[in-house]
């Protein structure tokens, strides 16, 4: 049995699942939190293409405890943990500084709550691409992550989490992470170049993540957790176009599955994508092309952002499941 379920809703019916005793996080886009929110209740600032509002639910399969920590706020249902951190940055060269602190104190909170194994962050965080002091900032936040990864992690290049970093519309260091008791299984991408390995051009210290995490929760339930994924071949960004970065994106993403599903128990399925494309982008021929290659079963959450590199146009997270699990969709109907 999963220990939960992730689906998108639309935002006007969101608010109904705060009512229900299972929820483990609720994230929605496009507008700050009000004061004394949810705990369970987080919010990145990017708009949604098309102007329609979406949020995501993460449901529990049984009721949860909620808390606040040191600032993170967190929801647990026995076996799956979900954390949520937000901090103002103190100055423009401070990320670097206040991502390791950020994630130390992530990995502090989810031993002290028994689950020590991070299997998934989301990092958001404004000006990605901007050079701060002769240095961009996400090589500032790589820098960051990288220092605190290295202190935590005993087995380094074998436990990382999936991770996906964008570039938001609002201020401020936005971290959001799925924590378990036991870890998963780290899965690289034949086609690339593990990101932590990445030649010194990329900066002083590689991004520290796993293309994805498999973890297997119990008896015919698994899931993938995917990075963010985009059109990098060996090391190298390819493409300038963005329908040709999409093949190449499309191309990574069935390569990662494949590679996960020699590890994994029964055939995974794509249950729910993020698709996040650059705000200058006429966004109707990427949707084309992406609901030709999905089709209409696999939901699909389309938000302007700014990616990781300059040169590239878009980038696509996700989550598959072992078709033994019961799919996301099913509890959200």
């Amino acid at each position: 049995m999963a220990p939960f379920t992730v689906f998108y809703c639309d935002e006007a019916h969101a608010g109904a699942w705060l009512d229900d005793a299972r929820l483990l996080a609720l994230v929605r886009f496009g507008e700050p939190l009000p004061p004394g929110a949810d705990a369970r209740v987080g919010a990145v600032a990017l708009a949604e293409l098309g102007g329609t509002r979406t949020a995501e639910v993460w449901l529990g399969a049984r009721p949860v405890r909620i808390g606040v920590r040191e600032g993170i706020r967190h929801a647990c249902d026995g076996e799956a943990l979900f954390l949520q951190l937000d901090l103002d940055e103190y100055a423009p060269d401070a990320l670097q500084p206040l991502t390791a602190v950020a994630y130390r104190r992530l990995f502090a909170t989810a031993r002290a709550l028994g689950y020590p194994h991070f299997l998934r962050v989301w990092n958001y965080f404004p000006e990605i691409n901007r050079d701060c002091e002769g240095l961009e900032r996400y090589r500032a936040f790589c820098a960051g992550r990288h220092q605190a990864l290295v202190a935590e992690l005993a087995e380094f290049e074998t436990r990382l989490p999936a991770a996906s970093a964008i570039g938001t519309h609002g201020p401020g260091l936005r971290l959001y992470a799925l924590a378990a008791k036991a870890p998963g299984a780290q899965i690289e991408n034949p086609r690339q170049v593990s990101a932590f390995h990445y030649p010194r051009q990329y900066g002083r210290r590689s991004p520290s993540f796993s293309r994805a995490v498999l973890k297997r929760w119990g008896e015919g339930c698994e899931h993938l957790y995917i990075s963010g994924t985009a059109s990098i071949v060996g090391h190298a960004s390819r493409h300038r176009e963005p329908l040709p970065q999409l093949d190449e994106t499309l191309a990574n993403l069935d390569a990662l599955l494949a590679e996960a599903a020699r590890r994994a128990t029964a055939p995974l399925e794509l249950a729910a994508l993020k698709i996040y494309v650059r705000p200058e982008l006429d966004p109707a021929p990427l949707r084309e092309r992406i609901g030709q290659a999905f089709g209409p079963g696999v939901p699909l959450l389309f938000l302007r952002a700014d990616i990781c590199r300059r040169e590239l146009l878009l980038e696509i997270e996700g989550l598959a499941i072992g078709s033994a699990a019961r799919h996301p969709s099913d509890t959200a109907s």
